[in-house]
């Protein structure tokens, strides 16, 4: 029997002999025989003990049997081809003892005839019976309308995430795959979703996805990181030239800047200029004061190499020796071109010679053709 307030599993199958065995003695074997003694509500007497209790049994008399030689005893407790007779009219008297609901230490307060005690078992609520749900629980009748309804691990629930219903040993199973739940993102990105959408939110929004850089620097990092990866540091980002203004690939901007045009830089002779790198050849050649040139009587001679900016000092230097060279230099012409004319004079000369030859030359040679014209006369006025 189960103790008061305790919920036991037993087989369904013993109920029925669970509730005999609440008003009946059990004997060595499990046999159910005599009433007990302990739920009357007045103790027998030793007469009593004589007239109304089993000897074989010790229970109170229930359907009592008479054998042939006297004994009465409970027909349940009659032996095998043993000759008995009822006795009805004594078992009517037992019937009609006054007897407590055999449960009443868990609170039952029925009192009645222990004729009407085993049809009252049927319906006290202090029982105890297997839950309907057959949960395998077993629990006073009392308690199975509030145990159905918020504590059997069969009853059927439903689900506060995806609204289906099932039985309550098996929602915690369910829980683990619903598609409705909410769960965190497993990559601990902060984000609460339904788990039908964590494939979704993996797949393009979740910051805690590692993936390749998409400008194929070969870094792979998270989405949250690539955000300011490819902004900030991904050395295949396109960066503007400060100078030129023009695109770039970050990890080309070094080599551009050795050469971009536009990049300010010093005077390579150390004039202390800083110009625009397109601008360098052109201040060297015009403008810096450390360039050395020729002087401006180079042409006259003075062969002498001069930084830029000392220039009007080496003219003023040296202004009599360059008068000096420039009129050596004019000297020199004047010979040079008196020598030109006399050898030009020579040269008209010699042609004066050979155009006095020449006519000489044409002069014989109409003579001689004369003298063959007038040979080829005096011939024909012969013939």
């Amino acid at each position: 029997i189960c103790s008061e307030g305790m919920a036991t599993k037993l087989d369904v199958s013993l109920q029925p002999d669970i509730l005999r065995s609440l008003c009946r003695v059990i004997t060595e074997g499990g046999r159910y025989r005599g009433y007990k003694k302990d739920i009357l509500t007045e103790n027998l007497s030793e007469r009593d003990n004589t007239v109304f209790v089993c000897p074989r049994c010790k229970g109170i008399l229930r359907e009592l049997c008479i054998s042939t030689d006297g004994e009465q005893f409970c027909s349940c407790c009659k032996k095998e081809r043993e000759q008995t007779h009822p006795n009805i009219h004594v078992n009517n008297m037992i019937l009609c003892f006054k007897c407590y609901c055999p449960l009443i230490s868990r609170g039952c307060d029925w009192l009645g005839t222990l004729g009407d005690c085993e049809n009252h078992l049927d319906t006290c609520g202090y029982v105890q019976e297997m839950c309907k749900l057959k949960c395998g629980v077993v629990l006073q009748r009392n308690d199975h309308v509030t145990h159905e309804k918020e504590n059997c691990v069969q009853r059927i629930v439903k689900c506060e995430h995806c609204k289906k219903n099932f039985k309550f040993c098996e929602l915690t199973e369910h829980l683990d795959v619903c598609p409705k739940m909410k769960v965190s993102c497993k990559l601990k990105c902060g984000v609460v979703m339904c788990r039908d959408k964590v494939a979704q939110h993996l797949g393009k929004e979740c910051g805690q996805v590692e993936e390749l850089c998409k400008l194929r620097c070969g870094m792979k990092l998270t989405r949250d990181e690539l955000r300011i990866h490819v902004t900030d540091n991904c050395v295949q980002r396109v960066v503007t030239c400060e100078h030129c203004d023009k695109n770039f690939k970050f990890c080309e901007l070094t080599e551009h800047l050795d050469v971009c045009p536009k990049v300010e830089v010093s005077c390579k002779l150390k004039c202390g200029v800083v110009m625009c790198r397109d601008k360098v050849i052109e201040h060297i050649d015009r403008d810096c004061k450390e360039k050395e040139i020729e002087c401006p009587f180079a042409k006259y001679k003075c062969v002498k190499l001069i930084k830029r900016q000392y220039l009007d000092t080496h003219l003023e230097e040296k202004e009599t020796e360059h008068l000096k060279l420039k009129l050596d230099a004019i000297a020199d012409v004047v010979m040079k071109q008196s020598e030109l004319v006399e050898k030009q004079n020579e040269t008209i000369a010699e042609q004066g010679l050979m155009i006095t030859k020449q006519s000489e030359t044409i002069v014989d040679q109409r003579m001689m053709i004369t003298k063959q014209n007038e040979t080829k006369e005096d011939k024909v006025m012969k013939i």
